[in-house]
């Protein structure tokens, strides 16, 4: 039994690769294939973390409790327990970039490393935009190989509905109302067209990465949140060992995210409620009924910590919840949120809250601890229909009705 349980030299040496890789070692890891004789892993993973971690969890106490939750959450970030705060500033934003799709922009993503910024339109074409190429509107304009929109990518036949960058920030996958995810590889140059895909019956709405890459969850106009293996292309249903009752919900999907680590899956729905799922086993381990009064729940996204999780909702609220016990900590008004699509985010460094106002076209912030609405800012003359906040700076873009995608930025960067 052992020898089949048994990894082979090259596969561990693969995953060290791997790992390395994502680490930011690469140059290590080809020193160790050239060594070893084992060919080098391309792509970086942090498939051996997640392994390590799972073993180091198995071989304490195994129990499905409230207190499993809570051993996900990282230590930092965002903590509405601390007993001194003090109240957030929100930046004054102002555009330092503007480009036009040839339709309503729909959706926009950073990379994990805030490099490159993603934007996706009803033209059902993607743009990639290279953020060091962003200048201050005082540095004057760009020389036109210096221009900030890298790529222009085709592939879909329809609206373009989410994106999601791969961790190494090498590829970006893109899902649509055609049906369809698309996986494009950005160190191909020139490459317009899409190296992988998958295809379901419905519409996809949202998509997100495992922190490793090898794993992609979805959702969509099914009720059932899927999950992809990335390398077989395989797709599994979340709950499918569930009771009916915890194994999907019972309306369309309208986002699903990832925990930092990779161990919760975050989903909302239509049917008004937020489910909290264990991203290795898949097992539903936590559903928010009515989280925004019965309506819709069109945003969840998790704090970096893990400790909390935002949801959006068309009662025009955005509300914080304790992801391990499912308690409401915070909710945010004052702004109206009344689109299909809408979802409020943290800035980045988790001080802010912000949520695109549907009424005044402007963006607004609160304070992510206390709840007290801090600012308006970013105003459109148009409806914004997505916002997106940097991981690493004081940024955003926002995309529009009017076809443009803005990048904002403080005006003291």
């Amino acid at each position: 039994m052992e020898d089949e349980q048994a990894v082979s030299r090259e596969e561990l040496i693969t995953l060290i690769m791997r790992q390395l890789s994502a680490y930011g070692y690469s140059d290590l890891s080809q020193e160790i294939a050239a060594h070893t004789k084992v060919p080098v892993a391309a792509v970086g993973s942090s498939r051996l973390e997640e392994l390590v971690a799972l073993g180091l969890r198995s071989e304490g106490p195994a129990a499905a409790s409230d207190a499993d939750m809570r051993s996900v959450s990282e230590s930092g970030g965002i903590d509405v327990s601390r007993e001194h705060h003090v109240l957030a500033q929100a930046p004054q934003y102002i555009v330092w970039y503007k480009t036009k799709h040839k339709g309503a922009a729909t959706t926009a993503e950073f990379s994990r490393d805030g490099r490159y910024v993603a934007t996706g339109s009803t033209d059902a074409s993607l743009k990639l935009i290279e953020v060091d190429k962003v200048r201050s509107p005082a540095a004057g304009s760009a020389r036109r190989e210096d221009k900030p929109v890298i790529r222009t990518l085709y592939h879909h036949e329809a609206e373009i509905t989410g994106l999601a960058f791969h961790p190494n920030g090498l590829v970006l996958a893109s899902c649509s109302a055609d049906h369809t995810i698309k996986l494009f590889d950005l160190s191909v140059a020139y490459g317009k067209h899409s190296f992988q895909s998958f295809r379901d019956n419905y519409a996809y709405r949202s998509i997100a990465f495992h922190p490793s890459g090898d794993y992609l969850v979805a959702g969509g106009d099914a009720c059932e949140v899927r999950l992809y293996n990335v390398r077989t292309g395989r797709a599994y249903l979340l709950g499918a060992g569930d009771s009916p009752d915890l194994a999907r919900h019972s309306d369309t999907i309208t986002r699903v995210c990832y925990s930092a680590n990779g161990s919760l899956i975050g989903s909302a729905s239509r049917d008004g409620s937020i489910k909290i799922w264990y991203g290795v086993s898949g097992k539903c381990v936590r559903t928010i009924s009515r989280a925004h009064g019965g309506k819709a729940v069109t945003g969840v996204v998790f704090s970096r910590n893990s400790k909390y999780i935002l949801s959006t909702g068309l009662d025009s609220r955005v509300r914080m919840w304790e992801a391990a016990s499912g308690k409401l900590v915070q909710t945010y008004e004052g702004a109206v949120l009344d689109t299909a699509s809408v979802q409020a985010v943290y800035s980045h460094d988790e001080a802010l809250v912000m949520a695109p106002d549907s009424k005044s076209s402007e963006v607004v912030s609160w304070d992510a601890v206390t709840g007290t609405l801090v600012a308006r800012g970013a105003d459109h003359k148009q409806r914004i229909t997505w916002i997106a906040a940097s991981p690493t700076t004081p940024a955003l873009m926002t995309c529009s009705v009017d076809e443009c995608v803005r990048f904002w930025c403080s005006d003291s960067m």
